[in-house]
């Protein structure tokens, strides 16, 4: 098996278990038993933890803009726009495991400032996708000229964001279509 196909096999078994035990309860010999393997399998591929991790939430930003992408194919809409933003909502058990991979990194990077830049970098490149997106709207006269496109996508993040949290920490959380409908109902504001 090539290198980075076993890299990936190793970093989705980290989200297993990051997912089903937390991040701090992740470790080296956790993943090995997660894969059936020795601890040396996985320190083949990964030096520690961190670069583990490092390389797990590099995983999770892929993913996300992937989804983001094959939405992207579609003509310039709302709709559209709806739908990359949906990528982040835990709408079904594959993008629940995003949420929670993200959430746990995010947990564990504060006070961690190398780790915590790196979370801002992914943040940022996912930040960007929106923001050409909001400019293309923009440009089909779909929304107003006049918005920041820069405050409107991290407003969109923030709640989708919010969205994504709400759902893991509220019993009574929004499902699935009410949780579109809540982005489909931002855009009414900015929409010409």
């Amino acid at each position: 098996m090539p290198q980075l196909d076993r890299r990936i096999e190793v970093s989705e078994a980290a989200w297993k278990v990051i997912v089903r035990e937390g991040l701090d309860r992740t470790s080296i010999r956790a993943i090995a038993r997660e894969l059936d393997c020795t601890t040396g399998v996985v320190t083949h591929y990964f030096r520690d933890k961190q670069e583990l991790i490092l390389y797990a939430l590099d995983r999770v930003t892929e993913k996300l803009k992937q989804a983001m992408q094959e939405v992207a194919e579609r003509p310039v809409s709302v709709d559209r726009l709806v739908e990359m933003l949906c990528a982040f909502l835990p709408l079904d058990n594959k993008r629940q495991e995003i949420l929670k991979v993200w959430i746990a990194f995010l947990g564990y990077a504060v006070g961690r400032e190398s780790l915590m830049l790196e979370h801002q970098t992914s943040a940022g490149q996912l930040r960007e996708i929106i923001i050409r997106e909001l400019e293309a709207l923009q440009s089909a006269k779909i929304i107003r000229q006049g918005i920041d496109t820069g405050v409107e996508a991290n407003t969109l993040l923030a709640l989708v964001n919010g969205i994504a949290l709400d759902s893991l920490i509220q019993k009574k959380c929004l499902n699935s279509k009410q949780q579109k409908m809540v982005i489909q109902r931002y855009f009414n504001g900015i929409t010409i």
